[in-house]
């Protein structure tokens, strides 16, 4: 979490620096180039780094020949999948609406994926944290120093910021390979279900790209039939949401194994009340985000026309917030081993997203976009909610555990918006927000503020 924020403040750091430097199709651009590689990067390597943290914790196995095979089998998949890319180039780009130059940084962006995904998990699995935390905020720090030299003095638009950013992630991806993975590089191994390995890897690359699907899909739509600084305008507001997506995925995942134990014990009512318990956090952190990101991102954007969809904020907010509750009811297939039954609501919500965008934003712009965000993370939420209720053998508690968080959260989101129509002093504004951000403290954790003062007396 802490290193999540550090990260996080560095990115906000360089906003203002990047919003003077590149222009809204310059961003736009740069997002839908980010948006490629992460998806390709996990269909290109099987996500077979998810394999090596699920089987890492299996006594029978050996560590060194499970990373061995693992590592090797995402580096061969990676040869064959540039090959095709390289075959499909034209095809790619033109889909992307990307331009060819670059082309070259595509490969480049995956392969530096894979290994720090690999990385990542390596980590996680031997309870390394600090040791990534360390090296997370490091590379955010070098990746945004290149960067802001490349578009000064190489190339002043988005080339500048993509090469720069993905000379320091491979020069990383290189050193890593080197300093922690060089004892994994063999071609033989004692390591029985190799194929079971590959083919629960590949079992969870919908859950691994449902994360950010919906968001390439938008922008994918929006820079094809928009173009590219509809794209880059759409993006900048995104990226708010996304940073509000990466504080309450934290917190959920740290909550993961209080949930694994009490599904264990058979505590019904005990997970109720750990869910509430985490969204409590969540529902904070949300509101904060609905009243005052959008004033936050125009003080950072340096050029004015970055701020048009920064009104979409709220709606993008409240989409993630789904998204976070599909997340808890997620683990439900998890626990049970039915992680397949997620392609239900992986597909469902592909295809109603897709749907959505083609025919609506070339008729009512990239704005558009926000609200099919939205109604797709419900989607997604209704119908995980719907296979776990009724394709688990668990107790799975009604969606309405959390209604009123949602609806207090809908509440903010109107109450921002009829601020901004009939309120115009800007400082009354945030006075008012403030207060109504303490209050939901004080209605969510009151019992908590109680005992407080208690232990205080």
């Amino acid at each position: 979490m802490l290193s999540f924020v550090g990260v996080q403040f560095i990115t906000i750091l360089t906003i203002p620096i990047f919003t003077k430097l590149l222009t809204p199709a310059d961003f736009g651009i740069y997002e839908v180039y980010n948006n490629t590689v992460r998806f390709l990067s996990v269909l290109i390597s099987l996500n077979l780094y998810t394999g090596f943290y699920r089987f890492y914790f299996e006594k029978k196995l050996d560590k060194k020949y499970l990373m061995q095979f693992l590592l090797r089998t995402a580096f061969i998949s990676f040869i064959i999948g540039t090959i095709f890319l390289w075959l499909a180039r034209k095809e790619l780009l033109r889909m992307t609406n990307l331009p060819h130059d670059l082309f070259i940084w595509i490969p480049i962006g995956i392969f530096s994926s894979i290994v720090l995904n690999f990385f990542t998990t390596y980590n996680n699995a031997q309870q390394k944290s600090t040791r990534l935390s360390i090296w997370q905020f490091v590379m955010q720090l070098l990746k945004s120093i290149t960067a802001i030299f490349c578009v000064l003095y190489v190339s002043k638009n988005y080339l500048g910021r993509i090469s720069g950013e993905n000379i320091v992630l491979l020069m990383i991806s290189i050193i890593v390979i080197f300093v922690y993975f060089r004892n994994y590089i063999g071609f033989k191994e004692t390591l029985s279900d190799k194929f079971e390995m590959v083919k629960y890897s590949a079992g969870f690359i919908p859950i691994g790209l449902s994360s950010y699907l919906i968001s390439y899909l938008d922008l994918v739509l929006i820079n094809n039939l928009q173009g590219n600084e509809a794209s880059g305008v759409y993006s900048y507001a995104y990226k708010f949401a996304v940073i509000y997506a990466g504080f309450s995925q934290a917190f959920i995942t740290a909550n993961r194994p209080d949930l694994f134990n009490l599904l264990k014990e058979n505590k019904e009512q005990e997970v109720v009340s750990q869910m509430r318990s985490m969204f409590k956090l969540v529902t904070i952190v949300a509101c904060s985000f609905i009243f005052f990101a959008g004033d936050a991102g125009r003080i950072l954007a340096l050029k004015k026309e970055f701020g048009e969809a920064l009104y979409l904020l709220p709606v993008l907010v409240i989409g993630y917030v789904f998204s976070d509750i599909t997340e808890v009811y997620n683990f439900f297939l998890h626990y049970t081993k039915k992680v397949k039954l997620f392609y239900i609501s992986f597909i469902s919500t592909a295809v109603v997203n897709f749907i959505l965008n083609y025919l609506l934003i070339p008729k009512y712009g990239y704005q558009v976009a926000a609200y099919t965000t939205l109604a797709s993370y419900m989607v997604l939420f209704f119908t995980t909610y719907i296979v776990c209720k009724f394709y688990t053998n668990l107790k799975v508690p009604r969606w309405t555990v959390l209604l009123d968080y949602v609806a207090a959260l809908v509440f903010a989101v109107f109450l921002s918006y009829l601020l901004t129509f009939f309120v115009s002093n800007l400082w009354l504004v945030i006075l008012i927000k403030a207060i109504v951000l303490l209050l939901f403290v004080v209605y969510l954790y009151g019992d908590k503020i109680k005992a407080a003062k208690e232990l205080i007396k």
